[in-house]
């Protein structure tokens, strides 16, 4: 056991705790630490960062990432700090890290670093075992150069490429330029770290090997140099961390139902209006059917819901069978009545949705829940 891991001994922040301190209306500022990939190269509008400056780039995920989380908390206050850099390593940013987010930095009031890199590190080795033991002791080196700062590291991996061989101009100067070797070195790494520090992971590059697979887009769409990310990828990755980050999100990959009783819904109308029937209801056993005092249109479900299912789920939400029911619902913004018992709202992709649901113009409340299958 080294030195490091002997001296940290609990985490100092975590991502419920940067959550909850958002709801409260906390800048809490967390930072993305890495390469071209998280700088958002190949997005509309990128600038290229540069040493402790406030970047803004529009698309990049970090930006994209702020503002689905300030939508979600109310909270305009809250800052994610985007620090990818073109071209560079994890070796480069041992020297870099203090310049990046020491006091006359941008950056300085960082609570919680997002350490990346290990694309471009596997150009500057020699065969597959230096490239993993040298990016194994850089990447050390910044989890502990956080740790004496009293900043929170967590690790990500690394974004996913269309490298399955070495392009053909780089053939003999860059063997090791495809994708398995980041996977198989500096991935591995990561995940081997997290596990001996433990530290938060976050898997980006699963994630978007996923996204590759089975989005709908075309991979021309999502990774047009195959090596960045287009908006398209940086705006999944941005959900793909809300999930993360949000404990209130619903990981969904195949059959699920989210009624009363999910645990992560929030919004609701008070518990005591709900009935609890001695057999359940079709497919749900708790459920609201009843009249209110008035006719305001009266918010009565929310849920945050990721999926990540390799094909298409079907959405479908059921209410009661009052004929006098306005029940509607709103999934990312756009809504959709619900006609009869049972409806049929869509076939859901892989990402982040927000499922409301409403009363309509009505006294009358009648909502059961949400199938996705």
């Amino acid at each position: 056991m080294n030195q490091l891991t002997k001296s940290v001994s609990h985490r100092i922040h975590t991502f419920t705790e940067a959550w909850l301190e958002w709801l409260g209306g906390g800048k809490f500022p967390v930072a993305f630490f890495g390469d071209s990939t998280f700088d958002g190269a190949n997005t509309t509008d990128w600038v290229r960062n540069t040493i402790g400056a406030d970047n803004q780039s529009p698309n990049a995920f970090s930006k994209k990432l702020e503002e689905l989380l300030r939508q979600a908390t109310g909270n305009d206050s809250l800052r994610i700090y985007n620090a990818g850099f073109s071209g560079q390593t994890a070796r480069w940013a041992e020297k870099a890290i203090s310049e990046e987010f020491g006091e006359a930095s941008a950056y300085s009031d960082v609570k919680m670093i997002g350490i990346g890199f290990g694309i471009n590190d596997r150009l500057g080795y020699p065969n597959e075992k230096a490239y993993r033991e040298g990016f194994k002791q850089s990447i050390v080196t910044l989890i502990d150069w956080c740790y004496s700062r009293g900043i929170q590291p967590f690790l990500l991996t690394t974004q996913a490429t269309v490298e399955p061989g070495v392009l053909t101009q780089y053939a003999d100067e860059y063997p090791m330029r495809t994708s398995e070797h980041i996977h198989s070195a500096a991935n591995e790494v990561k995940r081997e770290l997290a596990d001996e520090y433990g530290l938060q992971l976050i898997d980006l590059n699963e994630f978007g090997e996923s996204f590759l697979l089975y989005s709908p887009l075309s991979t021309a769409a999502i990774i047009s140099d195959r090596l960045h990310f287009g908006d398209a990828g940086h705006r999944a990755e941005a959900e793909y961390l809300f999930s993360r980050f949000c404990p209130r999100t619903i990981a969904v990959d195949s059959y699920t139902k989210i009624d009363y009783s999910s645990q992560r819904v929030f919004d609701c109308m008070p518990e005591d209006w709900l009935t609890m029937p001695d057999a359940p209801s079709g497919s749900f056993k708790v459920y609201v059917d009843r009249t209110k005092a008035d006719t305001s249109d009266l918010g009565i479900l929310s849920a945050w819901v990721f999926v990540s299912s390799k094909k298409k789920l079907r959405l479908s939400a059921y209410r009661g069978s009052s004929a006098d029911s306005r029940t509607y619902v709103r999934i990312n913004g756009e809504t959709k009545s619900l006609e009869g018992p049972e409806t049929v709202i869509g076939d859901l992709d892989i990402g982040l949705y927000k499922l409301e649901v409403f009363t309509g113009p009505s006294e009358r409340v009648d909502f059961k829940g949400f199938i996705l299958e």
